[in-house]
């Protein structure tokens, strides 16, 4: 475990404030979803928390250090009956590529990857595959620190067909919905022999290929770096190091 988690676990405070407030909102301010997705999910404290509460939830996390910590808290809650198996799903990727329920909410609290996600179209006909989304702004593709860079969140949901419905400032976080009359894409299958598909040559796009590399190739974590904290590393911008296991 790294630093930064055994740190928490002393002080008895694995939930994050933001984690522990979109639980809150999930629960008593949002309408019933039939499906949720905790986006970037970490080590699944809010992804458990959800499934605790009996929802249907999966948890969608690309690091290859965290997605193993996940696999391992998920063991250890099922040996003690804390969470329901067949109500759970681990994804191994940025979002999720199908839907097992409607409607279906995403939860994103800390989706900082400052990759050009926005400009992959896999990754945007995977967004719209949800029928909600509840998300901090500023912690969402990339790290938005003025106004601005903030309503360009709203700007690029609704290209995708999302409607902001409400903003909770207090929580720091705004729910989207689909417009009404918005579709969702097909679900994508291989494309023919011989024949590529929209992504690109080879039937993948960037973004399968890097979620891919995120997931197959990602080494061993590695200690935290002697020196630095992981909040000095957190403040700065993430790259695919970190994505690779570098940080936690």
């Amino acid at each position: 475990m790294f630093n930064h988690y055994a740190g928490l676990v002393h002080q008895g405070s694995i939930v994050r404030w933001d984690e522990d407030q979109a639980f809150r909102l999930v629960c008593e301010a949002l309408p019933a979803y039939g499906a949720y997705a905790v986006l970037r999910a970490g080590l699944g404290e809010l992804a458990f928390l959800l499934n605790g509460a009996g929802l249907d939830v999966a948890a969608c996390e690309p690091n290859a250090g965290r997605l193993n910590a996940l696999g391992a808290g998920l063991a250890h809650l099922l040996a003690g009956n804390l969470v329901t198996n067949d109500r759970f799903a681990i994804v191994p990727d940025f979002v999720p590529d199908r839907v097992n329920a409607r409607p279906f909410l995403g939860v994103a609290t800390d989706f900082v990857f400052e990759l050009p996600l926005e400009q992959d179209q896999a990754f945007c006909r995977k967004l719209q595959l949800f029928d909600g989304l509840l998300i901090n702004p500023r912690l969402f593709v990339r790290l938005r620190e003025t106004p601005q860079e903030q309503d360009e969140v709203a700007t690029y949901l609704r290209s995708l067909g999302f409607s902001e419905v409400a903003r909770f400032p207090r929580e720091q976080m705004i729910y989207f919905a689909r417009s009404s009359g918005a579709g969702h894409p097909a679900p994508e299958g291989p494309a023919p022999e011989g024949q590529a598909s929209p992504g690109g040559a080879g039937g993948a796009s960037d973004f399968d290929r890097l979620a891919a590399r995120l997931v197959a190739l990602a080494p061993p974590v590695p200690a935290p770096t002697p020196g630095t904290t992981w909040i000095e590393r957190r403040v700065s911008k993430f790259d695919l190091r970190s994505a690779l296991g570098d940080d936690e």
